[in-house]
This record gives structure tokens, sequence and C-alpha cells, in this order.
């Protein structure tokens, strides 16, 4: 037996390196049953995949500040014993666990493709307890184990070992956006996460094995024989309090890395924009350069000062690539740029649409052989492949004629100075914005070793940051209030970039039969766990395409969680007037926030930093500038729910709702109709 303890924490492993018991010292709640901490997966040129772990007993040694575990080989599964020398520290520092492993591999002809680490068996995982990830930008789990049972791959995997939650579980941008996650029992809390400055690809993975729960993260070292590798440092650390909490640990370390950028005043005060597509990709114009001041027109009628202009060119939306021609059918360059200064003219500002890494296979960048060579590549050595089609009235576009794309590897020096032109070209026609889609997303780890990278690119994501920042230094080179936007919400990405188009949980809900059953929703994002930890930066909602699309419900939700508008009626073929419900209701929720424009839009999102609220039906947020507070309340289900906030050292000076419809009474409390969306300010007169 080996022990580590503090005032915060008590630790105790097993003469093999297991780990028996994880406390909270300062609450007494015990967080772990008894498993070993790692595995590893290896290749052995016949087999891809054999799970591995410790043979036999561990050499214990004492540090100054922690232990060490070392084993001299492992035991496959298939009871084969390999040379591989295993070494885990485990460190104290205050009430955190630095954890972290190394791997020396002697085995001839094996490689270490996953190492799995640090393992804990969850006691209790059960409800209460919730799981807050940062997965599609913010995910609440509200009942772990049977998320877990429902995670059957219908033995596409090995069902009958484990079950696994791993869907889109990986960081960064696939879709994890941040690289830590919580579980929270009520005022109890525990974080885990993995601090890599590098940001290596990290699968956070959540498993049913037998009867137990466990939590682990994943690495890919890929190690050869001959090699050996080290982990970063993961660190754990249990916490009393709420979620916010594990996201100042995360935000704690992440400023050792991070700037937040200077946005430009422009989109810092922007409410947001309407999306619209000039000419789709089967050949349909939508919106001729000529109507383009006109969907301005539409959007400033709801308060979005800002066109976000998609399909603008010859090849139409998403086709062609990295092609894009202005239409000499309309006039060209010079009436594209015309049209863009209408807008400008009164006010407005203009978003110029860029695709950051695709490559249309049928465009002449790729039969040259150019594209080809620059894309990436899977193990097999085949070219990674993606599919995105559109279509009209008919049936055959859409099921049968795939627009096919190859992705551009983002360590191609002939990939980033393509973007850079864009960035030129925008410029060059009166964009105040140029966008990159899909650059905060996680790409296929390229296997083409012509790169110049490892094999397989792992680290590919750290590359897209560096790509990233070349980029944003260019177009702040034009203009220092040119914006620039991408698409996918990662943390590593984020410091160059000025705005994120969404790709996650804005409005989603576990429970869609919410309303028949006559039970609150349950929200995906639940908590805004994302902006939590980083509040300075520009997200979007998304998804509400018409005025059937639970119009109040998702504008509320926006509302609460600090987003822009991203309006895009039928899929960005109209403007908002073709949506009178949502141009309506919009119109009123966007006046709202425009009344407290100095804390709802120049504030700082505060979570649940600074104020409670008695009924937790009632969903809530804040934001904070200077000695003011704006708390937001919204509820959805009940005829009438009553709540009371509680904001120490605060004084109600300001209340309103969108459609006036929430009342406070001479007690403070605060009376919420169905679907009530309402802003309380408090001011703060601590002495």
């Amino acid at each position: 037996m080996a022990t580590l303890t503090n005032k915060f924490l008590g630790l105790e492993f097993s003469k093999n390196g297991e780990l028996i018991e994880f406390e909270n010292a300062e609450t007494g709640r015990i967080l772990v049953n008894p498993h070993h901490l790692w595995r590893l997966i290896l290749d052995d040129g016949e087999c891809k995949e054999i799970e591995a772990k410790a043979s036999g007993r561990a050499e214990i040694y004492e540090t100054e500040s922690g232990l060490v575990f070392q084993t001299a080989s492992v035991l496959t599964e298939f009871c084969k014993e390999l040379l591989l020398n295993v070494r885990v520290t485990v460190k104290l520092s205050g009430n955190r666990v630095v954890w972290r492993i190394d791997v020396e591999n002697q085995a001839e002809g094996v490689i270490v493709r996953e190492c799995q680490f640090p393992v804990f068996s969850i006691r209790n995982p059960e409800p209460p307890m919730e799981v807050y990830t940062s997965k599609l930008i913010s995910e609440r789990i509200v009942d772990l184990p049977a998320r877990l049972r429902e995670s059957f791959s219908f033995y596409m995997a090995s069902d009958n070992k484990y079950l696994r939650k791993e869907d889109l579980e990986l960081y960064p941008g696939r879709a994890c956006s941040m690289n830590f996650y919580e579980l929270q029992w009520e005022n109890d809390g525990f974080y885990f996460g993995c601090h890599d400055v590098d940001f290596g690809i990290t699968m956070h993975s959540f498993e049913k094995e037998e009867d137990s729960v466990n939590i682990f993260m994943t690495r890919y070292p890929f190690l050869k024989p001959g090699k050996s590798w080290k982990s970063p440092e993961f660190v754990t650390a249990p916490y009393s309090g709420d979620f916010t909490s594990g996201a100042a640990i995360y935000r704690e370390w992440a400023d050792s890395w991070f700037v937040p950028p200077e946005i430009p005043v422009h989109i810092r005060n922007s409410q947001g924009w309407q999306r619209i597509i000039l000419k789709h990709q089967y050949g349909e114009y939508l919106f001729p350069y000529d109507s383009i001041e006109k969907a301005f027109e539409d959007g400033k009628k709801v308060g979005l000062d800002t066109l976000f202009i998609f399909g603008w060119t010859t090849e139409g939306m998403d086709s062609g690539y990295p092609a894009y021609t202005p239409d000499m059918a309309q006039g060209g360059k010079e009436a594209l740029r015309d049209n863009i200064m209408k807008v400008r003219a009164k006010g407005g500002h203009v978003i110029l649409y860029f695709n950051g890494q695709l490559i249309d296979a049928n465009s002449e960048f790729y039969t040259s052989g150019a594209g080809q060579r620059i894309s990436i590549k899977r193990e097999d050595g085949t070219e990674h492949r993606e599919y995105y089609n559109f279509s009209n009235t008919g049936s055959f576009c859409r099921m049968f004629i795939d627009k096919t794309f190859a992705v551009a590897c983002p360590s191609c020096r002939e990939w980033i100075d393509i973007l850079k032109r864009h960035i030129d070209f925008a410029a060059e026609v009166g964009a105040d914005s140029v966008f990159f889609d899909q650059l905060g997303l996680a790409s296929y780890p390229c296997c083409d070793p012509s790169h110049g990278h490892e094999v397989p690119f792992t680290g590919l994501m750290k590359q897209k940051r560096e790509m990233l920042r070349e980029l944003y230094e260019h177009t702040k080179s034009k203009n220092p209030e040119m914006g620039l936007g991408i698409e996918c919400t990662t943390d590593q990405t984020a410091q160059y970039c000025d705005f994120v188009h969404t790709c996650g949980n804005v409005s989603q809900v576990w429970n869609p039969d919410w309303r028949e059953k006559g039970v609150p929703p349950q929200t995906k994002a639940g908590i805004y766990l994302y902006k939590t930890a980083f509040p300075e930066l520009i997200i979007s909602d998304r998804d509400i395409k018409d005025d059937s699309d639970d119009v109040v419900f998702k504008v509320n939700q926006m509302l609460l969680q600090g987003s822009v508008n991203d309006v895009a009626v039928f899929r960005c073929r109209a403007s908002i007037a073709k949506a009178p419900f949502y141009e309506e209701y919009l119109s009123k929720a966007n006046a709202m926030r425009e009344k407290f424009r100095e804390i709802l839009l120049n504030g700082t999102f505060s979570a649940t930093k600074y104020h409670k609220v008695s009924n937790p039906d009632v969903q809530t947020n804040s934001f904070k500038h200077g000695d003011k507070l704006a708390v937001l309340l919204t509820q959805s289900w009940k005829d009438v729910l009553r709540a009371h906030v509680d904001v120490p050292n605060g004084k109600l000076i300001e209340y309103t709702s969108i459609n006036n419809d929430v009342f406070i009474s001479d007690d403070e409390t605060v009376i919420i109709p169905k679907n009530g969306f309402c802003v309380i300010i408090y001011q703060n007169e601590e002495r």
C-alpha cells in the first residue's frame, strides 16, 4: 500500500499501482472505486487493437511531492507479456492531483497506438451526479449510467467488454471545445483536465465496464519500438461549489497561453448577422448581387447590422473550392463591390464567406494535381473525402449526386497562401470581415509523410492554430478593424479570431417530449461551460430556419447564453421577411438587449457566479459590467413560475421583459409566465 495525503485530499494505492481510494478530505466524499489507472492499446502488425495492462507488481518510489509507479512489462488481453516500461507519476499540489504517464517501448514489432489514462471508477455515478463537458460547446448529462446503457454500437465495437460514450468527444474540435470536464454532485464537484499546450488529440471517455462506470482520457502516441513517450499533465481537483469552479481551474491554466483577441468595435457591438446564399450549388440564384441591399434592410428591421454572404461566386455555394470567381453574368468583381458598398454606406457590415479546408474534387486546382498533393490522406493511404450536396425540388441531386471534396492539410504552405489571397480579395471588394468555414473543426489526422509532419498527424490542430494565427495577422495587416471569423468553437483557435459561427448545442434538449409530458426541458447545453471559461468571445446561435422552428424557445436560449443572432431562414435561401413570426419576436428580443447594451453586449458573461435563483425550474445566467449585474430569467413549461433572486449586496434598480409579461412583487418575487424572458438589473452597494 502507498498513500498521498494533505488537508485537501487523501489517495491510497495498491502494491500493483491501482488506485484504491480518492477522498475529498474537506467534504469526506469518496470519489472512486478500486481500479487500475491505465490501459494501452497495441498494434502487433496483425491485430491493430490489443488491450494491455500492467504485468505483476509495480515498483513504488516516493518523491518530494508524490509517488512513482514503475512497471517493466505489460500483459495483453491474449496473455502475452511484452517489454513495455510504464512509469506513472502522481503529485499533490494543494487541492489538485497532477498525473503523468511515460512509456518506453522495448517490444519488437509492436506499436503503442493509444494510452487510456488516468482511469477512474466513479463512486455513486447515478443521479444526482451530473456530467458537464465541452462537447458541442457545452453538454450537461443528467444521468451518465443511462446514457452509457444507450451507447450500444450493435457490436461495431466490443460492446461485450465496454459500453462507451465516445461520440464526438474528441478535443480539440470534434467536437469538444475545451480539454476538461466535470462531475457534479449538487454542491460537490470533481474537475478532470488535460493541460497540454501542444493541443494534441485527446478523447474524453466514459464507459460502462460490468457494474463499474469509468471515466478517463485517451491519448494517441503511436509509439514505435525503441522510442519513448511522455504524456502531458492531467489534473484532477475535487471542489465545493457549482460548475463555475471547474471552469475557473481550466481558465487559470489557459491563461498561461491564451490572450483574448482585440475584437473590432463593429463586431463587439453587433447583435449578429443575417446569413444568405446568393447562388446555390445546383445553380439557382436566390439573391442576385443587386438584391444584397434589400436583404440587409430586412435584417436591419430586427436589429441586425451585418450581412453574411455565402455562394457569391460563379461556381455557387459549396462548389469549385478553392476557386471563388465573382459572377461575370452579374457584372463580376466590380458589381459585387458596388453592392457591398451600398450596405456599408448605410452603416451596415458585410462578412464574405470562404471555406477554410475543402477542395472540390472537380475543381481545376484538384485535377491539376495540386489538390491531390496537399490533401489529407488516411491511415491506409487513401484520400480522406467529404460530401456536401444540396438540391431544389427534384430528388436525384439530393439522393445520388454527392458533391465530393478532399480536405487540405494545414501543414501545407501552398494552402495557407491560397487562404491569404482570399483575405486580400475580401478587402478589395469592401467586406469588413472575412470568414473561413470549418477552421475550428478537427480534421482527420493526416498520414501523408510527404507533407513533412509526423504520421499520423495527431498535432494537426496545433498546426491549424498556427495557420489561423498567420491568417489573423494577415487580416489585421490589411486593417486592424477588419474582422476574421471561423466555424466551430475551440479554445485553442479562439485567440486568433474575432467571432465564431457556432456548430454545437444551442437549444437542443435531451427530452423532446417535454411539452407533452408537462416537464421542464432538459437542455443539452444546460449550463454554458465554454463561455463561463472564456466569457470574452463572440459566439453565434444557429438552427432557427423558419416560423415552425420553436422560435420563442430558441430565441430565449440565444439571449440566455449571450450568443449573437445567426438568422438563416430556409437555410439561407430567404431573408427574415419570409418568416414573419420569427421577425416579430426577434425584433422585440433584440430591442430588449439593445436597451441594456452596455451590460448584455459589452459586459462579461458571469453565469451564476454572482447570484442564485430559488426555483431550479427557472433558467438563469448573468452579465456583469462595472458595479452592475444583469440577471436573465426564463421558463418554458409552466403557466406561471415564481422565484427569488439572491444577489449579495445587490439592489434591484430596473427590470423589463420581452413581452412585458414578467412582474416583480413588493417582496421581490419574480413572477414569470410560460415563455417569459426578463432582465433584472442590480447595482452593487457594497461599502
